[in-house]
């Protein structure tokens, strides 16, 4: 099978091969990872927008987002009442990595 295609990069996301074929994630879980990895850096949304976009309960969110959580594919910090940091991560990067990566770059940006 030759694959041919024209996909608009902008209306298209890129999802580590190694996720998409994990065998314990449901396909519920990768469906979320793969929308939130769509999403731009610094972008702010709420659990009602994915919801609304996923079409999904806020019990599904939340089993979906743990299933992410246990494999340290995301991590969630609060930094603020209702203000919250979102880490993704991907097979050979956690996202407990991902977080010390910007911890670490932020605060070498204040160092200068």
């Amino acid at each position: 099978m030759i694959i041919r295609g024209l996909y608009p990069s902008s209306q298209f996301t890129r999802v580590d091969k190694r996720v998409f074929v994990d065998r314990n994630l449901s396909d519920g879980a990768k469906v979320l990872y793969g929308y939130m990895l769509g999403l731009r850096n610094g972008q702010n949304f709420s659990d009602k927008y994915i919801m609304k976009a996923l079409d999904i309960s806020k019990v599904v969110l939340a089993r979906r987002k743990k299933e992410l959580k246990d494999r340290d594919l995301i991590l969630v910090e609060q930094i603020a009442p209702r203000v919250y940091f979102l880490y993704i991560g991907y097979s050979t990067c956690p996202a407990s990595k991902v977080r010390e990566t910007w911890i670490s770059e932020e605060e070498g940006m204040n160092d200068d």
